[in-house]
């Protein structure tokens, strides 16, 4: 189970890594997606004049899925504000993370990668990385939780997922373009610190089982970017959140629940200024109990699926 809670953890803090050059798009597509109908989950609360629309997001997806549905074409057309987790596309938010993760993520010094993996665990990463084509040397600096998340990352890009296709980016581009206010709901620095601050026993694990595990990182992949695009809650709140809720109560409270409740009161500061807007935060952030739709409900929203 915790190679999903680490595989999970991660796909929250892709799109960070993908706004700091560290990474480069490649095409290798496994599946057609051009054949999926998408239509992803998008719902609506009205209140008093405002209205607020939420999406859940992939921070990569691959350049053959057309994820806009009319539903969210039209929700996004009538918006004067986006709202997104955080700034991590603007130059000025790429400079700073280009700071932050080294800062976050840099072993002291006289402590390199290897020493703190063992050797068994650094030839699978050795292995993984010469697959990918990067020496395993440029890592050594590099704690484990960000060296497993880059590594992450390069192999979700071998297989055609591209952070310029991401929801965010092609929403934050079409808002510049149109002229919308973009709003966020946290800071880079924030999500990155979840998981700079896990124990380094917790980090080492995280990292070995995703090297053992890697090879089924595509068809995993594959069911929960297919799940999302077809509004399929149920199967995405198993496939994102399941694993996590299970194998480690701890991290799913700091990755996804407390961040959930932080962000319903931002909702409700949107329902009171009026206007519409636009809500795009990871998808795995929508569905379930815990979710930002429940919690909202909870409140007492009337919380609509379009």
């Amino acid at each position: 189970m915790l190679k999903n809670v680490i595989r999970n953890a991660g796909f929250a803090v892709l799109g960070l890594l993908a706004g700091t050059g560290l990474l480069s798009p490649e095409h290798s597509h496994a599946t057609d997606y051009a054949t999926i109908e998408a239509s992803p989950a998008l719902w609506t609360i009205e209140a008093d004049g405002a209205t607020v629309h939420l999406l859940g997001t992939f921070h990569l997806l691959p350049d053959a899925l057309n994820w806009r549905s009319d539903a969210v074409n039209a929700a996004f057309d009538e918006a004067d504000t986006l709202w997104l987790e955080a700034d991590v596309l603007s130059a000025e938010a790429q400079a700073q993370m280009q700071a932050l993760i080294p800062q976050l993520g840099l072993n002291p010094q006289g402590v390199t990668l290897s020493s703190l993996l063992g050797p068994d665990t650094y030839a699978a990463f050795e292995a993984q990385t010469a697959e990918l084509g990067v020496p395993a040397g440029n890592f050594e600096p590099v704690q484990p939780w960000l060296a497993g998340i880059t590594l992450g990352a390069m192999q979700l890009q071998s297989f055609g997922f591209n952070p310029a296709m991401g929801v965010e980016a092609v929403l934050s581009a079409q808002a510049n373009a149109q002229g919308k206010s973009i709003g966020y709901l946290e800071t880079a620095e924030g999500q990155l610190r979840i998981l700079a601050d896990l124990p380094m026993d917790i980090q080492i694990e995280w990292l070995r089982v995703s090297l053992d595990e890697m090879g089924d990182l595509r068809g995993e992949l594959d069911r929960m970017v297919t799940a999302w695009a077809t509004g399929d809650m149920d199967m995405l709140d198993s496939q994102v959140n399941g694993s996590i809720r299970d194998a480690s109560p701890e991290l799913y409270e700091a990755l996804m629940v407390n961040r959930n409740h932080d962000w319903v009161p931002h909702i409700e500061a949107m329902l009171a200024a009026g206007g519409t807007h636009f809500v795009a935060v990871g998808a795995g952030h929508m569905p379930g109990d815990d979710g930002v739709v429940a919690l909202l409900q909870a409140q007492g929203h009337t919380v609509t699926r379009r």
